[in-house]
């Protein structure tokens, strides 16, 4: 039984748009605006804003098998039940992937949740998505909604799976339909905010990091911060926790690319602001241990293991305003 254009779209989560080409069938996590506010920023952004990051399929079926044409997008990973089970690294286009759907021992499923993540640092287009003839399909049922802002830290870069980075793991711990606008190389910059359909409960804004070696000055932080967080607390004034968490550490703290003294200088103008404008700061630095064993390049993107101490501490700040 393959799933036709309107199918998929009840059953996606994490993307402001779909669309059908011809193909296969394209996911989005930024509008049509920010896609163009990232690449008037830095042609290099333009790739990073189109990745299919935090987009997933989710639904419940009693089919005893699920199939799909990975037209592009190197990885593709699938949970049963909220458990990891399989991820497939796709090294040509139009890569076909099956998946039989039993429980951990090997047995057949009467029923099970599935969820398909697409991939967080390519673009993930798929195409003639089936399932066994006659099987039903359900949306999953989501307790709260998530909307993430951030840089490639948000994006999950270099984590080894990319449903393991934190905005995931959050997500699922929460139950979210979340929508994750982390762009590798990001910065405080108001030009890249757009409304999407999304009502929030709770967002996330996660820069600094970047702003650290972008800016030439704190004041120049300050300022951009500042006009990204008017916005957000303008046109998310109804959601019910804002969280602000300030850079997590870095190996190369001491001195940015074009002048910044430190980043502490440039976290305590983040956290001024934050303040300021009446959202939840979250100090980064409780979040992960300042090791480059934690860090896959030793110095500034978690490892998996890094990202699961990070959304476990993270989880366990905010669970109480939740």
């Amino acid at each position: 039984m393959k799933l036709g254009f309107e199918d998929i779209k009840k059953i996606t989560v994490g993307a402001v748009s779909i669309e059908e080409q011809a193909d296969g069938i394209h996911f989005y996590k930024c509008t049509g605006k920010q896609l163009e506010a990232w690449k008037a920023l830095s042609e290099s952004f333009y790739p990073r804003a189109l990745a299919t990051t935090g987009i997933r399929l989710d639904f419940n079926t009693n089919s005893k098998r699920i199939s799909f044409n990975a037209v592009s997008g190197y990885k593709f990973e699938i949970y049963v039940d909220g458990l990891f089970r399989k991820q497939y690294l796709v090294s040509e286009p139009n890569t076909p992937i099956h998946f039989d759907i039993k429980s951990v021992f090997g047995e057949d499923m009467d029923s099970a949740r599935i969820t398909v993540y697409l991939p967080a640092h390519a673009i993930g287009v798929i195409s003639d998505f089936e399932l066994d003839d006659g099987a039903y399909i359900t949306p999953h049922v989501f307790d709260t909604k998530m909307l993430f802002f951030g840089d490639s830290i948000t994006q999950g870069c270099d984590s080894d799976r990319d449903s393991l980075s934190y905005a995931q793991r959050v997500s699922r711990f929460f139950n979210a339909n979340s929508v994750i606008h982390g762009v590798g190389g990001g910065y405080f910059d108001q030009t890249v905010f757009d409304r999407i359909e999304l009502d929030p409960e709770t967002v996330f804004i996660a820069f600094g990091t970047n702003d650290f070696s972008h800016y030439h000055t704190v004041d120049e932080v300050r300022r951009n911060a500042c006009s990204f967080m008017d916005i957000i607390k303008r046109e998310y004034n109804e959601a019910k926790n804002i969280f602000v968490i300030s850079p997590i550490w870095r190996a190369d703290f001491e001195k940015g690319k074009r002048g910044i003294d430190s980043l502490i200088s440039c976290r305590q103008v983040i956290i001024e602001q934050a303040e300021a404008h009446g959202f939840i700061h979250i100090d980064g630095t409780s979040l992960v241990p300042p090791s480059p064993e934690f860090f896959a390049d030793r110095s500034l993107h978690p490892n998996a293991v890094g990202f699961g101490i990070y959304a476990e501490n993270l989880i366990r700040q905010i669970i109480r305003y939740m």
